[in-house]
């Protein structure tokens, strides 16, 4: 992702509230949800960026730059084509995800694979200023862990606990894509970490608030969230330590 243009009128965030994420065009006539940075959120430490894109042939995102920050994309339908100036020629399909980390900086380009529909998540964390001078890495993970309760839900593991994907943000960072069955799930994140849910497609309760898709709603940190299911609502969980570091963007630039 490129990050065309950020809006000046922003908020923090604010447990306990349902927030919309916000249409944006970036790259080459590429339409996203855009969650953050926007008009209600700016960034939710240590998270910058989420996107939700679909993308069809030719639109995507050509060759761009980008220095200091971790960036992970989830493929949710289709697929995705990778490649960069460190020798990475990748495609991701839907179920896989890859990260890079930019550090001193990653020339690279993302464009849609054949399918007419290719969407994916794109998310943009912030790492230790130490690391941001470093030199960029690379990692496809093409099998992620899969949980399934009792045909209840579905829960893979993107990032965090069982995960082999690689994080290098020093936050301890919690990315799972659950599906609901007619059931709740309970989601209690670490005390003072910054936590949201993002919902994909369908609708969940949480507390006394409805959350529709392409809506994101961060959690109480430290105590028992309950999720509950209407259908079979599928939706994103992040979770992750503050790193407490200002952030300073410039477009996909982060220093």
């Amino acid at each position: 992702m490129l990050l065309m243009t950020v809006s000046s009128a922003v908020a923090a965030q604010q447990p306990g509230r349902v927030y919309p994420a916000i249409p944006a065009m970036d790259g080459e006539g590429a339409e996203v949800l855009r969650l953050f940075p926007g008009k209600f959120v700016k960034h939710a430490d240590p998270f910058i960026l989420l996107d939700d894109f679909t993308v069809s042939p030719p639109v995507g995102f050509p060759t761009h730059k980008h220095i200091g920050f971790e960036a992970i994309t989830y493929m949710i339908e289709g697929s995705f084509v990778h490649k960069d100036n460190i020798g990475n020629n990748d495609t991701v399909y839907a179920g896989q995800a890859q990260r890079f980390t930019a550090g001193s900086g990653l020339l690279h380009s993302e464009m849609p694979g054949a399918s007419a529909v290719n969407r994916g998540l794109q998310l943009w964390v912030n790492i230790p200023a130490a690391a941001k001078a470093a030199e960029p890495t690379y990692q496809l993970v093409e099998t992620l862990p899969v949980e399934s309760a009792d045909s209840t839900r579905i829960v893979r593991t993107i990032a965090g606990k069982g995960s082999v994907l690689q994080v290098h943000c020093g936050c301890d960072l919690s990315y799972l894509d659950i599906q609901l069955k007619k059931n709740t799930i309970v989601l209690t994140p670490e005390s003072g970490y910054t936590s949201f849910v993002y919902v994909l497609d369908g609708m969940v309760q949480i507390h006394e608030h409805v959350v529709y898709a392409g809506n994101f709603y961060f959690l109480e940190s430290g105590v028992p969230n309950t999720i509950i299911g209407d259908g079979v609502p599928r939706f994103v969980y992040l979770s992750a330590k503050p790193l407490n570091q200002k952030i300073k963007q410039r477009g996909p630039y982060v220093y």
